[in-house]
């Protein structure tokens, strides 16, 4: 029986598999999974608000060496607590030292890259949902390395 970090098989297995450039998009519940089998989708939705996003984002960044992320400038406008959120617990982690890169992007761009980008050869390996019930409400994370 597995001890620590991700629990959840499917989870810890995607996870373990990523290499350097690859993504993973953590979700709310109204994301919708991508139409093709390019992307491990991995639906975590309990119940209402079960688990939040942020919970996720914390047990992978656990287990993940993360270089940047992607968040929605609807996220920031649009959700301001859970971008702040966001950026509280990504502020306590580091890529060789380094802070990690944000790129912020309008949420047409972010939702076609979680549902087509695997599909045009970007490294979108993992997408996750979540029971989070709140408006744009999601964020990609970049694999990186730690040497």
């Amino acid at each position: 029986m597995k001890r620590t970090g991700i629990l959840h098989g499917e989870l810890s297995k995607a996870v373990g598999k990523m290499g350097h450039g690859d993504i993973i998009l953590i979700g709310d519940v109204g994301c919708p999974f991508p139409g093709h089998d390019r992307t491990a989708c991995i639906d975590l939705a309990v119940t209402d608000g079960v688990p939040k996003v942020s919970d996720m984002l914390k047990v992978v960044l656990q287990e993940l060496e993360v270089e940047s992320y992607i968040v929605s400038q609807e996220t920031k406008d649009v959700s301001p607590d859970v971008y702040a959120e966001f950026k509280t617990i990504i502020d306590g982690f580091r890529n060789k030292e380094n802070p990690l890169t944000e790129k912020v992007i309008p949420h047409p761009e972010m939702k076609d890259l979680w549902l087509n980008g695997a599909i045009r050869g970007e490294e979108v390996k993992v997408f996750v949902r979540t029971g989070q019930r709140t408006p744009y409400c999601y964020i990609a994370l970049v694999a990186g390395v730690d040497f």
